[in-house]
């Protein structure tokens, strides 16, 4: 039986969209292109997650770019940098929806690839953070998803029996990697309350 409901946050507790984010610094599709090639599609970015694995804080990344891009847009890249976490929106349904679950009797968790700032600002706009019975972010133990590492590190932190546990993710290979470990992982639709709910309904969860 299920006891414990674990959400990851981006796009299933907070929204992102990294496009949809640059068009709030710029309508030059030149320089909406060179914020995703060089910022987005860095390899301190998405390439080696080291913002979220809290390797590099977002100063740090902001003078590498800067550096690396012979400093052709250092104030676009800066206020990049420092304001793109405006481009989060929480999703309040699913909020609701671990309170209630909370009231029905689960734990809930939160296990997520993310960093300090995105956390702060985060916990600015909800208190989905404060809700939860637990979490683990990777910038903490510099442990990223899918790697074994950081689910291990949620089950040893709160001793959770994976088999009585269930994980909400929108990545497959996150999946991956909790089934191996016993987790029952489940992918979501980015952003889609109703796919969550069908998942839990699977399962059997009572979220009436």
């Amino acid at each position: 039986m299920i006891k414990n409901i674990i959400f990851d946050i981006g796009n299933v507790i907070a929204y992102y969209n990294m496009k949809e984010a640059i068009k709030m610094f710029t309508k030059n599709e030149e320089d909406e292109k060179f914020l995703y090639d060089n910022v987005y599609q860095s390899p301190e970015w998405i390439g080696s997650a080291l913002i979220d694995s809290g390797f590099l804080s977002y100063e740090d990344i902001a003078t590498i770019i800067c550096d690396r891009t012979n400093h052709v847009k250092d104030e676009l890249i800066t206020n990049f940098l420092v304001n793109h976490l405006k481009g989060f929106r929480i999703n309040q349904d699913i909020v609701d929806l671990m309170k209630k679950l909370k009231t029905n009797g689960y734990k809930v968790y939160i296990l997520s690839n993310t960093n300090q700032r995105a956390i702060d600002y985060l916990s600015s706009l909800s208190d989905f953070i404060s809700i939860a019975d637990g979490h683990v972010f990777s910038f903490e133990n510099h442990s990223l998803k899918p790697h074994v590492g950081i689910y291990k590190e949620l089950i040893n932190k709160y001793n959770l029996n994976p088999e009585e546990s269930m994980f909400i993710d929108d990545v497959e290979e996150n999946m991956k990697t909790a089934n191996k470990l016993g987790i029952k992982g489940r992918f979501v639709l980015k952003d889609d309350y109703n796919s969550v709910i069908s998942s839990l309904k699977e399962q059997g969860i009572n979220i009436d």
